[in-house]
């Protein structure tokens, strides 16, 4: 399925998985306000197995008849200058039609809307100028949500819309060629009768799905917290040489938490303790661990190259991890270890092989993953998951992150992976905060892309970084693949921008994930390959998880390509010298590449 981001997603609403609402529009009830009251309510009258049964018309009596006026109204609203018709124009495939729709006094009509995925149905209702209140897509999950289109009802009339909810929605032409959901903006209009053509269409995006979501909603996580500190992650949000960043999590009643640490070499020195920020992180459909407190402290001043001990917890209920190490990065050209993952997808196997490398490859220093690293970025049980079935590896090496459309889907946002896990803040201007960003590990420069951020901001800050920078090797990790096959091949504008970048600031290595095999290419620069990486970029793209095999003709600009997986990178950095091999789950080397400088 092709999902191509090139723009800017906004924020625009909130969820039914805990994602944080927008500032009040009014005093009047939201759409949010109502979905959790009627939650509450759910949770305080019904098990777990009624709330697996809701039904559209079960759901409906929930409400009140002032809460079903929120939910026929809220959703969507806006002010006109004059008459027009309004066109809610609904997809044929979503079975039931939106309660609110007929006794609002929309009317089906036989025009017909197509997209070259779907077809979709036009109701129309006319509205005098002034206020056009709309209502909620239903309580499904019906990804392909409606959108609108706005006319005049008098020919040649120029239409305005003011005072749009959500705020920040792009309001474009009707018209052959137009997108209509603004987190897939390749899926074009192909088919729209000329009666709608150069209206104003309204557009949307399709996790708007789950503002209203109910049926089939609620989630269980196989891992809830309690008091006891678990998910102990390291990362890195400021230099690895001599801070160290550690997250935990614990159930609400901790919330005074810290970190006691102490040079692993200083076995009989006082702890130092360093006291942790705590955030609650909420998940409103999860039915056993609604609420976390999420705990996070910064140790800095320490020295580098050097291994520590440390365990977190609070005084307050005198309840404490087991105690786990770390290292400080090196200085200058000391050699170091780390290991990168394709899409891992929070799934167990990922767990296993992690474990496994672990195990095998203790000198790692740290691991990243190229995006996907969860299935849907704002159920939290994913994120449960996949630290769950990490076992504790997280908590003595430091893990480092980009984003891929899964964590960050369907235009929702990734507030919560931002939240689970503390990274640099030293990305693009203008750019939310860990979206980007690049950290340095001994003499090598990491860059780590967002497919959420468009291409052209990251150029321009890649240019910076890496014109600024003197290190021997730099890589960059983004989930979208640069060169892939033809057929999968939708990041031609991307790939040519960020070339021109790479041509002028050497880069070494891209890593991607994304669709699920393993690819290696020749060094590449400007769209062909040349003889050495000195002259060009190599680009990987890997899975962390198995999938089919997938038998497929090498490209010409390929050296490797592998079906199946899952699989590992390792690289091995020292001084001018990098070894690159590929590991399989039994620790099979499947590829391998050395490159000098």
């Amino acid at each position: 399925m092709k999902r191509n981001l090139l723009i800017p997603l906004a924020l625009t609403a909130s969820v039914m998985t805990g994602l944080r609402p927008c500032p009040a529009q009014s005093a009047e009830p939201s759409l949010k306000q109502t979905m959790d009251d009627v939650v509450k309510r759910l949770y305080a009258t019904m098990d777990e197995k009624a709330l697996a049964s809701l039904t559209p018309d079960t759901v409906l009596k929930l409400f009140t008849d002032d809460q079903r006026k929120v939910l026929a109204t809220k959703y969507w609203y806006f002010d006109v200058n004059v008459p027009v018709v309004v066109s809610v124009i609904r997809n044929v495939d979503q079975p039931v039609v939106p309660f609110w729709l007929a006794p609002a006094g929309f009317a089906k009509t036989d025009l017909v809307v197509k997209n070259e995925e779907w077809s979709y149905e036009v109701w129309q209702k006319p509205f005098n100028a002034g206020r056009v209140e709309l209502g909620i897509n239903g309580f499904d999950m019906h990804r392909t949500v409606y959108f609108v289109c706005v006319g005049a009802q008098q020919p040649g009339v120029s239409v305005k819309i003011t005072n749009l909810f959500p705020p920040g929605e792009a309001v474009i032409t009707m018209k052959k060629g137009a997108w209509t959901y603004r987190d897939w903006d390749d899926l074009y209009i192909e088919e729209l009768p000329k009666s709608l053509e150069g209206q104003l269409l309204l557009t949307t995006y399709r996790g708007r799905a789950r503002e209203a979501h109910l049926i089939g909603a609620f989630r269980r996580t196989p891992f809830p917290s309690s008091a006891r500190p678990d998910q102990v992650v390291l990362t890195w949000s400021e230099n690895p040489r001599t801070t160290q960043t550690i997250q935990w999590r614990t159930n609400p009643s901790v919330k005074h938490a810290l970190v006691r640490y102490r040079r692993q070499a200083a076995k009989d020195a006082p702890w130092t303790e360093v006291k942790a920020t705590c955030e609650v992180i909420e998940d409103r459909l999860l039915m056993n661990d609604r609420y976390v407190h999420r705990h996070t402290a910064v140790l800095r001043g320490l020295m580098p190259a050097t291994a520590y001990v440390y365990c977190v917890g609070a005084p307050e209920n005198d309840v404490w991890s087991d105690q786990a190490e770390f290292r400080t990065a090196p200085d200058g050209d000391a050699p170091f270890s780390f290991v990168t993952f394709g899409d891992t997808h929070r799934r167990p196997e990922w767990g296993q092989l992690i474990q496994a490398v672990d195990k095998r490859h203790p000198e790692t220093a740290f691991y990243a993953i190229a995006g996907d690293v969860v299935s849907t970025g704002l159920f939290r049980d994913d994120w449960d998951k996949l630290l769950g079935y990490s076992g504790d590896v997280l908590a003595h090496r430091p893990l480092a992150f980009s984003l891929g459309n899964h964590d960050d889907q369907d235009g929702l946002g990734a507030w919560m992976p931002l939240a689970l896990f503390e990274f640099p803040r030293n990305g693009p201007k203008g750019v939310e905060p860990e979206r980007t960003f690049s950290f340095r590990y001994g003499n090598a420069l990491f860059l780590v892309l967002d497919v959420g951020t468009p291409y052209e901001i990251q150029a321009k800050w890649m240019e910076r970084q890496l014109a600024e920078t003197d290190a021997t090797w730099r890589l960059a990790i983004y989930h979208f693949p640069m060169y892939c096959f033809k057929e999968d091949d939708e990041y031609g504008p991307i790939r040519r921008r960020w070339e021109e970048v790479f041509a002028k600031h050497h880069l070494d290595m891209m890593l991607h994930g994304h669709v699920h095999h393993y690819l290696r290419t020749r060094p590449m620069r400007n769209g062909a390959p040349v003889a050495s990486p000195a002259d060009g970029t190599i680009y990987v793209i890997s899975l962390g998880i198995p999938d089919r095999q997938r038998p497929r003709k090498l490209p010409d600009f390929a050296v490797k390509y592998m079906s199946g997986g899952p699989w590992c990178q390792k690289f091995d950095v020292a001084g001018k010298r990098l070894v690159y091999r590929v590991y399989d789950m039994a620790g099979k080397v499947c590829d391998e590449l050395v490159i000098r400088k």
